[in-house]
């Protein structure tokens, strides 16, 4: 994660949330350092069905979670995400990429979103929100 900017709002999609659950893992400290920079940590409740299971192995991300604001959908972020879909040129499943960047489009700013998923994050966000690529 290398942003020379202040971050005050980091939303983890899926796959950052699932990489940073590790405790041991590179990702759980860059969070870590965001977030003592002040930056708040943000999922969303559309995420968690992505990522937990229900078994026991959801017990490093369970504690995980207890650092971060989850943020509920409702229907305001419903049809938002769903707008974001109509203007986007993204093709295939993208519906909790876009219900993830548009809770980011409403958190305090600079915002950024942690994701494997570039190409369909940058695809549905907005101009000036920061995308860390998980991948490079």
């Amino acid at each position: 994660m290398a942003a020379s900017r202040i971050i005050r709002s980091l939303v983890l999609d899926a796959s950052a949330l699932s990489a940073a659950s590790d405790e041991n893992s590179l990702l759980r400290f860059q969070v870590r350092k965001a977030a003592d920079r002040g930056a708040r940590l943000y999922t969303t409740s559309a995420t968690l069905a992505e990522v937990l299971r229900g078994k026991p192995r959801d017990a490093k991300t369970n504690q995980f979670l207890s650092a971060i604001d989850i943020q509920v959908v409702d229907e305001k972020i419903g049809r938002g995400a769903g707008t974001r879909i109509g203007q986007a040129s993204n093709r295939g499943n993208v519906t909790i990429d876009a219900i993830v960047v548009e809770v980011a489009s409403r958190l305090p700013k600079p915002v950024a979103i942690m994701t494997s998923d570039f190409k369909d994050i940058n695809g549905l966000a907005d101009p000036g929100m920061m995308i860390l690529d998980l991948a490079n």
